[in-house]
């Protein structure tokens, strides 16, 4: 369950004051995600140097899948009318920024409420809990995994993110037999996972949008069944890996261009749990 974030925004909020009605006067309202109906801004922060660990999406079976960021920040904590619920603040938000065209990849309602958007380098980050929200934005370039080549790089990113795709896994076009050329990635990942006994990993398939849903579904499957198998025959025992198509359902980029869709085109190692 998400955490509401409010450390680092000038104290601790005074419950028993009434709600007020007008904005405090050090802050400026968020053009991104204008204050909600009924809110006002309580305080505002921030920061030249921020570093968060935020909810991107979940997994196939439902846990979350998290992401280390790092950029400058800013901050605006809101108070609501009386009544304002997490899930009216989660279900406003949401609709908010995706009619003003910012995918939202993660929202969560319970006692408390998330909600995690994301365009270009621009992360949204809403956190909600009783009548208050804080709103986070934070500017945050994206990590070059198309760099990492080598067992320490996938491991770090691992460690840090959760999650990495390794852009050096070559298909043929339209097909899942790997290429020559992913020998030497295959030997990097195992050294990895042999230098990692207790991790667990999910090999995702992703591809762009040419071609049918069930196409690529069946396409990215059938690749990431591959990768699986390889990594087998180069020793990592079976029991640590999983597989997983997901054809065109996460892109990581625009389909537009021709770089949008190569950097859909990828393998994923996700970790999945410790193992038992």
């Amino acid at each position: 369950m998400p955490a509401l974030l409010l450390a680092g925004l000038g104290g601790a909020l005074q419950a028993q004051q009434k709600p007020g009605t007008t904005d405090a006067s050090s802050c400026v309202d968020s053009k991104v995600l204008p204050k909600l109906p009924s809110c006002r801004i309580d305080i505002c922060e921030r920061r030249d140097s921020d570093q968060r660990t935020v909810t991107v999406r979940e997994d196939d079976k439902g846990d979350p899948v998290t992401a280390a960021l790092d950029g400058q920040s800013r901050s605006i904590m809101y108070e609501c009318a009386e009544g304002t619920t997490p899930g009216s603040i989660v279900q406003q938000a949401a609709t908010a920024l995706r009619a003003a065209g910012i995918p939202v990849l993660y929202q969560f309602v319970g006692l408390e409420g998330a909600v995690t958007a994301r365009k270009d380098d621009l992360w949204i980050l809403v956190d909600a809990a009783s009548n208050y929200y804080t709103l986070t934005e934070l500017a945050a370039a994206p990590p070059e995994f198309e760099m990492i080549s080598d067992a320490a790089g996938f491991a770090d990113a691992i460690e840090r993110y959760g999650h990495v795709p390794v852009y050096a896994f070559k298909f043929q076009p339209g097909r899942a037999e790997l290429t020559s050329e992913a020998s030497a990635i295959l030997r990097e990942v195992a050294i990895m996972l042999e230098a990692h006994p207790d991790w667990r990993i999910r090999v995702e398939g992703h591809t762009d949008n040419t071609g049918t849903k069930l196409a690529n579904l069946t396409l990215s499957a059938r690749r990431a069944a591959a990768v699986v198998t390889a990594l087998t025959g180069a020793g990592v025992k079976r029991m640590r890996l999983d597989s997983s198509g997901l054809g065109d359902t996460r892109p990581v980029a625009a389909n537009t261009t021709e770089e949008g869709r190569a950097k859909n085109r990828r393998i994923e190692l996700v970790k999945v749990s410790a193992q038992q």
